[in-house]
């Protein structure tokens, strides 16, 4: 069952104007309460209010995920909240004390490496056996949805806190958001999308006349983000490499039909986190996005996310003001079109101009996520993803969006990272980590464990650092599939860990080399 609704009426259509919710849900839906209007029930106007609100929800709330730490936010505001994960991590113990966790590899079971999604996750036996024991009706809070998904929701009788498959599939499709951007008239990249075989019959110098010395490829047809499918070219021999690996019009197991080609943009990467509800568009500050880092990077996809980092200062109010207008407008789209709750925007800002491009939009849960609510919540702010979840729940609220909007503009200081598994056949540090905090010791340059813990406010000064979601347990690393960007862990820092320039500070640089360097198992 999906717990949303998609006006066919909109599908196509450019428009800008607020979202226009209905105010009863479709009939794949009708076990979620009626809404009211949205004028009707308590005024949020602070977090402290949240947990009494979510209390109006019936039954059992559910995060899904591959591993349980990137839904372990709602744990924060609802005292019995679930967490279904396929992997079997080592800071299980340390998330089981805010939520039940069913994992289906403790459970005895498991996915092939080609098979690693919440579908199949949800499709496996055991774990319909465990969700059977919740109380109904049973809400699945997900990454994202998919077609088979849907059907087995319908089956089971599951409501799905997520758009229709449809929806995102259409959404995230770089076509979508190239006629998106011309439409609403966004700051656009010089650059298109064109058949496959264009690749191969046009020259590197014939781009370069078009776009200048230096270019992005993207595959559209790679479905996961991240950087996948993603090559920079600078040179004729970068030019020719890729079109070598590409000779057979296959990348990652998928037939590749279009390419899209754009001007390399000299800048920094950032990225904005929007929500969609019955009240307006909800709109997270600029976060600056990590990119091939040390050993976060392939030797040949480039544009390999690997973190965020928040601080408050790092852009002007030109800036901000550019990504909040154009992310409305795309919020203001994908509302009509029947779109609710989050989904990230991609930007890249010239750093000469500080013209501010979007990318691309990403419609489900991004990588901000839960370090992002980690923060809001520790600033006393109403994370984002829980008004996913009231849109969602359809729960009676008010709420000031300018207000809102305002707090979320307001200075965030911390970074994550993301470390993934190193080449196969090499063993490092951070196969045996225990998770929760760590203290690196300047004088002596030493790291040792603190104590447990998951987030930021689990942090008491600049020299620590949080190591969570992971690492994998023992059988799961001998097991790793062949995917290079298959993760380790997150690293999650009380401050900013990278310059205006990109490169790592010292002390990220250092935690980094600590936690991949080389062991004998």
């Amino acid at each position: 069952m999906m717990a949303e609704w998609w006006p066919a009426s909109a599908r196509g259509a450019i428009l800008s104007k607020r979202p226009s919710f209905p105010m009863s849900p479709t009939k794949a839906s009708d076990s979620v309460r009626s809404s009211p209007n949205v004028g009707a029930g308590t005024y949020l106007h602070q977090a402290g209010q949240i947990k009494a609100l979510l209390l109006g929800s019936a039954g059992s709330i559910i995060g899904v995920g591959m591993t349980a730490f990137p839904r372990i936010a709602p744990s924060i505001f609802l005292d019995s909240y679930h967490v279904v994960a396929l992997s079997k991590t080592a800071d299980l113990p340390l998330l089981r004390r805010r939520a039940d966790v069913f994992c289906l590899e403790e459970a005895g079971g498991g996915l092939p490496a080609h098979s690693r999604n919440s579908g199949a996750l949800l499709a496996h036996a055991r774990t319909r056996d465990y969700l059977k024991s919740l109380p109904d009706p049973r809400h699945l809070l997900l990454y994202q949805s998919y077609p088979k998904l849907e059907d087995l929701a319908e089956k089971e009788g599951w409501i799905l806190l997520a758009n229709p498959s449809a929806l995102r599939l259409r959404l995230r499709e770089r076509a979508f958001f190239q006629e998106m951007a011309e439409n609403l008239h966004l700051s656009r990249v010089p650059g298109a999308i064109w058949p496959v075989a264009v690749l191969h019959e046009k020259s590197y110098r014939s781009w370069t006349r078009e776009l200048g010395p230096e270019i992005v490829i993207q595959l559209p047809d790679i479905a996961r983000g991240g950087g996948r499918g993603t090559f920079f070219i600078r040179s004729a021999q970068d030019y020719d490499s890729l079109r070598e690996r590409l000779k057979g019009n296959v990348w990652r197991e998928a037939r590749l039909k279009t390419i899209l080609v754009r001007r390399l943009i000299k800048g920094a990467s950032a990225s904005a986190a929007v929500c969609v509800t019955q009240n307006g568009i909800l709109i997270s500050g600029l976060q600056r996005q990590l990119i091939d880092v040390p050993y976060c990077a392939t030797p040949i996809e480039k544009g390999i996310f690997c973190g965020h980092v928040w601080d408050g200062n790092a852009w002007t109010p030109t800036v901000r003001e550019a990504a909040m207008t154009q992310a409305r407008k795309i919020g203001d789209f994908v509302a009509s079109l029947g779109y609710r709750g989050i989904l990230g925007i991609d930007f890249v800002i010239n750093e000469r101009t500080k013209t501010v491009y979007p990318l691309e939009i990403n419609p489900r849960f991004t990588g901000a996520f839960p370090m992002l609510s980690f923060l809001h919540n520790q600033n006393g702010i109403i994370p984002l993803d829980i008004f996913h979840l009231i849109t969602f729940l359809n729960l009676p609220c008010q709420f000031d969006v300018a207000k809102l909007n305002r707090q979320y503009q307001l200075p965030l200081k911390g970074s994550h990272l993301l470390i993934f598994f190193p080449p196969h056949g090499r063993s490092v540090r951070g196969f045996d980590l225990r998770p929760g905090v760590y203290e690196a010791k300047l004088e002596d340059q030493t790291i040792r464990f603190v104590r447990d813990g998951i987030e930021y406010a689990d942090i008491q000064n600049e020299n620590q650092f949080v190591v969570v979601d992971g690492p994998p347990a023992p059988e799961a690393i001998k097991k790793r599939p062949p995917d290079p960007l298959y993760r380790l862990c997150h690293v999650l820092f009380p401050s900013p860990v990278a310059r205006a320039c990109g490169a790592l500070s010292p002390h990220a640089r250092g935690v980094l080399d600590w936690i991949c360097g080389s062991t004998r198992r």
